[in-house]
């Protein structure tokens, strides 16, 4: 049985290119189920090749029978799980579900049956678990990959946002968090959502211990000039960001039933609510996330690429995710029902992405959550690499912590009072949650793939894993053929060129090192810890660069010098294995290139100066981010990456949290506000306290990247002091819209002098 397997896995292989490439290229009518007959044909077509191609490598007629039956029938197999697609979906996802599947078969016999010693058996034993473990996360990836291709029918909610006249147009409470923005970004993101073309809606800005009030103070004065437009700053306050959007939670209009995220430097367009929040008409519908977006991306080659290596999450994730119900909840740009927000709990603080493990609550509780497939806003990307290492860190980080807290609930199993979930939602989840370990496991992979190497020129007998040349060749046909795939979907779905697609995969190679480090400390510290960058002074130089990517660096030079070594003296086999090394070598040398592409850019003079302030910023670790560093210095020998060669790594917005059920609860007993609870991530240390930016604020509106020093990390003793601009001539202690007769709106304009808004 073992020789009948290569011969198969070939003849798949083959088979599964020119289906890609139909899947890839042709487009088919977009309408009804694909039909039993039509799925027949394909498997019986699909089988009359198989057969020809056995033959063409040698096999016997009945072999090249067998090998062609069974690669037909698996096709009729999933035809239930794929009556909404065409036919060229259902036959790439087949075949590649035949290809991983045949290949884990074979290895696994060749571990229990060929028996060539303890060492070999054992580590081989561990290397197969872990390909196993990949191939379950790379079907994750490749299920929303042909969703999206191959889709013959939209059947869960509307995929693109429009007008819906006649549905209610709920009140809706806008919460726009700060902390150490630059006031004049602010104000222009405020004057952006004054000219909503909606009637019932407030804006309640809110500044989370910012100390300087040079930075607080003119966003104070500019929004005491406007009807429904309240400003609050917050001293000494516990929770951080959530912390503060909590407080919020306490101080908007009661007549409110949505509540809507803004980052601080998004332009949002002016039909935003008026497409979004009649969706809420819906009682079942708890959130509606859009895409979040971004401006001034067209600059250069790199914010090119960065452009569209954001795209995939909301262009493939998200898209297919809605189908199931199972869409995430990213925070800005995003609404959310007012009581199923209060119900749930609200913003939680102990998860540093925040914003996905509230969806996650909401959809165990039985609403439905909504993807809009149309971007309202467009904000700023990260304007160094290491500030979107940062940020990456930070998603990878929370993901893990979801995964902690919320495994047991992900898991196949009937539903219940507390876990309303179907099984597509919990797979989505758990398998979104799963997939950022594929940088993890690409450094474990890289383990053995050096071991190998080694055996080859030391001929030292550490052999791992002792595979014919056409099994081994045929791997690495395979990882580049993977991200072959990856790269057309970026230039599919986003629109990128070539040049750009490629080089928004080269982004995710160059970001291994970083979501591999955040996937092991999320799955060994309790609190979230944040990723230390070094300090610039002056003007960046090539030094700074690989100070910045030091480990990156160091792993490029191993890879390439061991693949050089290993090809020159390796034999056949030797090729094959330098060609993975190399691969993997030139992902890691794409950090240093990146953050030099990066500090070379030019940008608009105002982000410029943005970037400017960046690179003065000074680090100190978090001690966990400390014990990380040891951990890494011996992970870079492994050089995490090979796994996730196929696949993106992304995930969505998040922010930070607290119990808004107790502090309603107070302010109804007490008639005044008390403190959340505290945040239990450590402060970032770049930040002064304030966690990592979220995975859509604009770099410019954290902490890290606008002021010139970072604030001390807020005392838990010190009495929490808001500080409000009323925007009816209230008490500044009173909440600014608890008049049930006020505005339904920002008036757009400033009040004159007899307003209630204007201050004398």
């Amino acid at each position: 049985m073992l020789d009948a397997l290569p011969p198969l896995l070939t003849v798949a292989a083959v088979l599964l290119v020119p289906a890609t490439v139909v899947l890839f290229t042709i487009r088919t009518p977009r309408s009804g189920s694909l039909s039993t007959a039509t799925a027949i044909l394909a498997a019986v077509v699909t089988a009359l090749i198989a057969f020809g191609a056995g033959l063409l490598i040698g096999q016997d007629a009945t072999r090249a029978a067998i090998e062609g039956t069974v690669l037909g029938a698996s096709l009729l197999a999933w035809l239930p799980a794929a009556r909404d697609w065409d036919v060229r979906g259902l036959v790439a996802w087949a075949l590649t579900i035949d290809v991983g599947l045949i290949y884990l078969t074979y290895v696994g016999l060749w571990t229990v049956i060929v028996h060539p010693g303890a060492w070999t058996t054992t580590l081989s034993g561990l290397l197969w678990l872990l390909e196993v473990f990949v191939f379950l996360i790379g079907v994750g990836y490749l299920w929303e990959m042909v969703d999206v291709l191959a889709r013959r029918r939209w059947r869960g909610w509307p995929t693109r946002g429009e007008h819906h006249p006649g549905w209610r147009h709920p009140f809706v409470s806008l919460h726009v968090p700060t902390h150490n923005e630059p006031p004049e970004m602010v104000i222009e993101t405020l004057q952006r959502m004054l000219e909503l073309d909606y009637d019932a809606y407030e804006i309640l800005v809110i500044d989370n211990n910012t100390d300087d009030p040079a930075l607080w103070r003119p966003v104070q004065e500019f929004c005491e000039q406007y009807d429904g437009l309240t400003f609050i700053h917050l001293a000494n306050w516990p929770g951080f960001k959530s912390g503060a959007l909590n407080y919020a939670l306490t101080r908007m209009n009661p007549r409110t039933e949505v509540v809507g995220i803004v980052d601080a430097d998004y332009h949002v367009a002016p039909d935003f609510l008026a497409h979004n929040a009649p969706l809420f008409t819906d009682d079942s519908v708890a959130f509606v996330q859009t895409p979040q977006d971004y401006r001034d991306w067209d600059v250069s080659p790199y914010f090119r690429r960065l452009y569209h290596s954001y795209g995939y999450f909301f262009d493939v994730s998200q898209v297919s995710r809605n189908e199931r119900n199972g869409a995430i909840f990213g925070g800005t740009m995003g609404l959310i029902r007012a009581s199923a927000l209060i119900r749930s709990g609200g913003w939680d603080e102990w998860c540093i992405t925040e914003d996905a493990e509230l969806s996650l609550r909401l959809l165990k509780m039985g609403y439905n959550g909504m993807h809009v497939d149309r971007s309202y806003g467009h904000g700023v990307m990260p304007l160094t690499f290491e500030t979107l290492k940062k940020q990456r860190f930070r998603w990878c980080f929370g993901g893990i912590q979801i995964l902690r807290m919320h495994w047991r609930s992900l898991l196949p199993g009937r539903r219940t009072e507390d876990n309303q979930m179907n099984l597509a939602q919990r797979w989505a989840y758990l398998v979104g949650g799963l997939q950022w370990f594929g940088d993890l496991a690409g450094g474990l992979f890289t383990f053995f793939l050096v071991t190998g190497a080694l055996d080859l020129t030391l001929g030292g007998g550490l052999v791992v894993r002792r595979v014919s040349g056409l099994l081994l060749f045929a791997t690495v046909a395979l990882v580049l053929f993977g991200a072959a795939r990856s790269i057309a979907l970026v230039r599919l779905r986003g629109g990128a060129s070539w040049g750009d697609a490629i080089g928004a995969f080269g982004l995710w190679l160059a970001l291994g090192v970083t979501v591999a480090r955040a996937s092991w400390l999320g799955l060994v510290s309790r609190e979230g810890t944040f990723l230390r960058t070094p300090k610039i002074k002056g003007q960046p130089r090539v030094r700074d660069v690989v100070r910045g990517n030091l480990v990156e660096t160091v792993a490029a030079a191993v890879c390439l010098v061991l693949a050089l070594v290993v090809a020159v003296s390796g034999g056949a086999t030797g090729v094959a294995v330098a060609a993975l090394l190399a691969f993997q070598g030139i992902g890691y040398a794409l950090a240093p290139i990146n953050s030099w592409a990066a500090i070379r850019s030019d940008l608009p003079a105002d982000l410029r100066r943005r970037r400017e302030r960046i690179w003065a910023w000074s680090a100190a670790a978090a001690p966990a981010a400390r014990r990380g560093g040891l951990v890494l210095a011996f992970s870079a020998v492994m050089l995490a990456g090979l796994v996730a060669l196929a696949a993106p790594v992304g995930s969505p917005d998040v922010p930070e949290v607290g119990d808004v059920h107790g502090a309603l609860e107070k302010k109804t007993r007490t008639g005044h506000d008390e403190p959340s609870p505290s945040h239990s991530a450590d402060p970032d240390p770049e930040t002064g306290g304030e966690p990592a930016d979220d995975p859509t604020q604009a770099p410019a509106a954290t902490p890290s990247q606008v002021g010139a020093t970072a604030s001390a990390r807020p005392t838990r003793t010190a009495a929490p002091t808001p500080s409000t601009s009323p925007t009816r001539g209230t008490d500044p202690t009173q909440a600014a819209t608890d008049q049930p007769g006020s505005p339904g709106r920002p008036t757009g304009k400033p009040s004159n002098g007899g307003g209630p808004n204007k201050t004398q």
